[in-house]
């Protein structure tokens, strides 16, 4: 697949809502800083209008390092889902980052899971609440959910050694029970019905806090840009971890989500500049 031909075209007269418009639910009072990761991630893959649900706190500590962002705060989770379903122009959501494993926070997600009628991700501790409500929530057409081994043997109830002896056929069962599936990794492996793909760009450098948060803002932008689960999945894997390859030449450590974040633009960039991809 041609990444170079999946990125959305960018006519001179577009505005930022011809972008994409993608909403982020998440954050909580121990993880301010994974919402606002996921967010950097979309804004610096291109997302015209990126806006944050979270805690009253959250936002507040997002918007002091993320001015560009939209921000509902919301201390009453359970209110959360009405906002979310609200947004008729919002086509993509990436729920998860930060959460917790509040109750109120899982009957979000399966809530979410359940109705928001457009393209959704689930990271994070959104996965956790999907392994909770494993036998009830079923497979989603326009899904991605984005596990590490971890999350996944949760999820398919085995152990992580389990997934990890044989991660083609652990991506592939996830993906038949919920979606599209990133199992993320060294190589990591991308599945959707027939559709199969395995991502070579990247290394050690990915493995720090938070490039999950940047991955995921990454994908849900390309989804409220337009495209597809896999596609959009495609292309952002494949661009974060080319993202962490530059930042590699200085060396594997040390790297910062942030950093990864950042340099998503000058990847992008490359592609578009380049003959093929």
């Amino acid at each position: 697949m041609n990444l170079k031909s999946l990125l959305p075209p960018r006519p001179e007269d577009m505005h930022k809502g011809q972008r994409g418009r993608l909403l982020i639910a998440g954050g909580s009072h121990h993880y301010t800083g994974a919402p606002a990761l996921s967010a950097l991630g979309a804004l610096r893959s291109g997302a015209g209008v990126v806006t944050l649900m979270s805690l009253d706190d959250v936002c507040r500590a997002c918007a002091a390092r993320l001015p560009e962002v939209v921000y509902h705060a919301e201390n009453n989770i359970e209110l959360w889902k009405s906002f979310a379903l609200s947004q008729t122009n919002i086509k993509a959501l990436v729920a998860g980052p930060g959460i917790e494993r509040s109750y109120e926070a899982q009957k979000f997600i399966a809530d979410i899971w359940r109705e928001w009628p457009g393209k959704i991700l689930l990271d994070g501790d959104g996965l956790y609440a999907l392994s909770v409500n494993r036998d009830e929530l079923k497979a989603r057409q326009n899904s991605v959910i984005t596990p590490h081994e971890g999350e996944a043997a949760r999820l398919l109830g085995i152990t992580p050694e389990d997934v990890r002896s044989d991660r083609k056929a652990a991506v592939k069962e996830l993906a038949h029970n919920w979606g599209c599936t990133v199992l993320k990794g060294h190589n990591t492996l991308i599945a959707s019905g027939s559709k199969f793909a395995e991502i070579s760009h990247g290394g050690a450098e990915l493995s720090v806090p938070g490039s999950g948060d940047v991955l995921s803002g990454c994908i849900g932008a390309f989804m409220a840009m337009g495209l597809e689960p896999f596609e959009a999945a495609f292309l952002g894997a494949n661009i974060h971890g080319m993202s962490g390859e530059i930042l590699a030449r200085d060396g594997v450590d040390g790297v910062l989500a942030s950093e990864i974040a950042h340099t998503l633009r000058k990847v992008i960039h490359s592609l578009r500049c380049s003959d093929a991809a």
